[in-house]
């Protein structure tokens, strides 16, 4: 015998399927003798809707019904109890009638009562609003997509979704509708309201249709097809010889000003400018651009000052340039000139960083060389105001410093030296860096202490003579040095300074955000020839070996924080040794290439290596053991 009728009403009977079911949870308190006269008084308060729908007072039955609900709630609150309680059940089980018997009076909610309900106009922007968040393409929670209509009839882990004819016995609605926040969805977020509830029960009970073209489609383009289509929204394609572009001159204050109010959360007049589309389809009065008509278009009016309220409301208000290039658009038929009239308007604000970007981008060889010296003295006039400054420039350098023009003389030759050994390990031929490169050289601890707090902002470890900083546009793109002398006892010089910082500059010179292990390691790998003795390398194999046996896991040794920066410079080199030495240097270069290129560790030790970073990890520590 079958527990329900196709006739059922669909919120009734998912409760019942609920109760019968299970679903809900076992009561974990009592109700006291207080709280059950509260029930009481509650039924005959819902019974009284009776009277007022036999009288065809509809919002009045409505509001009782809508009182007893958070009336219920509380009581169930405050005995800390569940939907499984008998009391509670009795009066949940007379409010879901009376909801039924309210929405028969209606006319909604029974099969045949609405014949109207669409899957493209009410059903998938619900959908795309409130459940792809967790179950999109990328994110099938549960292994539900609902990204597609044929994912809603493929279902998840626990079956299918639809059972179509009958809401009553369809998993989603159960899921839906039940008064159970833990098993409700969404999750965690607003239940759905009655009205939603009820087109979604229609549309099942109707058969559950698609009334799309392609149910392989993604909702998004469902939905986006229909609207162009059905409201006939014109979306002009530029031509290419605009003098204004939507996606330069009238998106970046659009959203600006704009959005605040007109998203597509918070539609002020039924009005989204989230996108080009939103713009072009219109709000509640309709259209709001009629390309290329200006004077009759009602965005141009209220923008413009010709009807009040004049738009943007509040403290803001457009330039002289917005509003010039606001006609220009309309004068040029309000074309776009992007690949998707969809993409979200603000993704074309510039950033200040993309602004300078450009600025650079912009600048000549010779332009960008000028910058990179009037750059490079200020800051060195910052750092040390009071020395004498003195600079040499060669090809591809700019030495400068408070140290002796001699000693600069010097360091610029040992620089070029080795930019040519880097260009021969790393295959490359061109000037790494544009304007060259600044090589600071700083004549004494006191000195380089004054560059890092000045200029970097920070306090220099008492181990640490010298850095390097390329930024991605090549705002900056220098190295700073300690002049250390030409030989301290551990066998280090300025000259091994120079090739090891020098050597991490050139491995940044697309401004990528590399490992220090990467950036340290290298530069001492390259350093050994300009170090005399072994002792210092013989002190950090000595360290390296102290704290790479204290990560948690192998794989750990490449990520950045797993050890202090006075460590970094032990596991760099003996790691980059390593790998240089066990697998040979092109490998590595490959390596470093990837890294480069924006891969994750991993990703770039499989394209390196053909094998998982764990893996080599594993290698390099029992190489420390030996």
């Amino acid at each position: 015998m079958a527990l329900f009728s196709q006739n059922s009403h669909p919120v009734l009977a998912i409760l019942t399927i609920l109760v019968l079911g299970g679903i809900c949870s076992t009561a974990q308190a009592q109700i006291t003798p207080a709280q059950r006269r509260e029930l009481t008084t509650l039924s005959r308060d819902v019974s009284r809707a009776s009277s007022h729908l036999r009288k065809k007072e509809f919002d009045e039955a409505k509001q009782i019904l809508d009182d007893a609900e958070e009336k219920l709630e509380e009581i169930k609150e405050a005995a800390m109890v569940d939907d499984s309680d008998r009391a509670i059940m009795g009066a949940m089980t007379a409010i879901a009638r009376q909801r039924a018997a309210l929405d028969k009076a209606q006319g909604a909610g029974m099969p045949g009562g609405d014949d109207k309900v669409s899957f493209v106009e009410d059903i998938a922007p619900l959908v795309q609003e409130r459940c792809l968040r967790c179950h999109g393409a990328t994110n099938p929670r549960a292994g539900l997509s609902l990204e597609t209509f044929a994912g809603w009839k493929q279902g998840g882990r626990t079956g299918p979704l639809l059972v179509p004819g009958a809401a009553q016995r369809s998993l989603i609605m159960a899921r839906l509708a039940t008064t159970d926040a833990n098993q409700r969805m969404p999750a965690n977020g607003n239940p759905l309201s009655q009205d939603e509830l009820q087109t979604f029960a229609s549309w099942i009970n109707l058969g559950a249709k698609f009334d799309g073209e392609n149910e392989q489609a993604r909702l998004a383009d469902v939905i986006f097809e229909h609207e162009k289509k059905s409201m006939d929204v014109k979306l002009p394609m530029a031509k290419g010889d605009e003098k204004v572009k939507f996606t330069e001159d009238i998106a970046p204050w659009f959203a600006n000003l704009c959005l605040g109010c007109h998203n597509e959360r918070r539609k002020s007049g039924g009005l989204s400018v989230a996108t080009y589309f939103d713009i072009m389809k219109g709000g509640d009065s309709g259209e709001v651009v009629i390309p290329g008509d200006m004077e009759n278009s009602r965005l141009f009016r209220l923008v413009g000052g010709l009807e009040l309220p004049r738009m943007p409301q509040g403290q803001a208000r457009i330039t002289r340039q917005n509003y010039d290039d606001l006609k220009q658009w309309f004068r040029e038929g309000n074309t776009y000139d992007g690949s998707d009239v969809r993409t979200q308007i603000s993704t074309f604000v510039r950033s200040e960083q993309e602004m300078a970007a450009d600025q650079f981008n912009s600048m000549t060889v010779d332009e960008f060389a000028k910058y990179r010296t009037d750059r490079s003295q200020e800051q060195l006039r910052r750092a040390v105001p009071n020395d004498p400054h003195a600079s040499v420039a060669t090809n591809n350098f700019l030495v400068l410093g408070n140290a002796s023009e001699a000693r600069l003389q010097e360091a610029s030759e040992w620089a070029e030296s080795q930019l040519a050994s880097l260009h021969e390990t790393f295959s490359g031929k061109e000037l790494p860096w544009r304007g060259k490169l600044a090589v600071f050289v700083m004549k004494d601890r006191f000195s380089y202490d004054e560059f890092n707090e000045v200029i970097e902002r920070r306090r220099a470890d008492a181990e640490m003579h010298g850095h390097s900083k390329v930024t991605a546009n090549h705002e900056d793109a220098y190295i700073v040095l300690q002049d250390i002398g030409d030989n301290q006892d551990d066998g280090t010089s300025l000259k091994s300074l120079l090739v090891e910082h020098l050597t991490g500059a050139y491995l940044q010179q697309s401004g990528s955000a590399l490992p220090n292990w990467v950036v340290r390691g290298t530069g001492l790998v390259m350093a050994t020839s300009a170090i005399e003795g072994r002792k210092y390398f013989n002190d950090l194999e000595k360290q390296a070996k102290e704290v790479v046996p204290t990560v948690l896991r192998p794989e750990d040794v490449f990520e950045d924080g797993t050890f202090s920066p006075s460590s970094m410079g032990p596991v760099g080199y003996t790691l980059v040794k390593f790998l240089m030495d066990s697998q040979g240097t092109p490998k590595f270069v490959r390596l470093v290439g990837a890294l480069q290129q924006g891969r994750d560790i991993n990703a770039a030790t499989q394209a390196a290596y053909g094998t998982s970073c764990r893996d080599v990890a594993v290698a390099y520590m029992n190489s420390l053991k030996r």
